[in-house]
């Protein structure tokens, strides 16, 4: 009788232990798996920040190089598009995706 008290008792911490060590493990898998993914993140960015700054120097350097007459025209351009772009709707696949706006409701003053 005694025996098997051991026997279970020796069992016990040694499933104990193991599941321990199984859980560290999976935490550490776990951890490393979220240090890659901000890394990649981190380094998105970057990229992106490069392709957009590369993006600014390739039209700073398309304007440029034109003449005083065309860079006069297209400073009238981009302003012309700005103001008609400023009035229109969003797109329809925008505006039937986006999520609806809640009507609030009206505030009334009881005398």
């Amino acid at each position: 009788m005694r025996i098997f008290r051991i026997i279970i008792l020796i069992l016990l911490s040694l499933s104990f232990s193991v599941s321990l060590e199984s859980c560290s493990k999976f935490q550490q898998s776990k951890r490393q798996e979220a240090q890659r993914r901000r890394q990649f993140e981190k380094e998105k960015k970057q990229r992106d920040r490069e392709a957009e700054k590369a993006y600014k120097e390739a039209l700073d350097r398309h304007y440029a190089i034109q003449d005083d007459n065309t860079q006069q025209m297209m400073k009238q351009t981009a302003r012309k598009s700005q103001l008609n772009r400023d009035h229109k709707k969003e797109g329809f696949f925008k505006r039937l995706f986006a999520p609806k706006q809640r009507k609030t409701k009206p505030h009334r003053i009881e005398k």
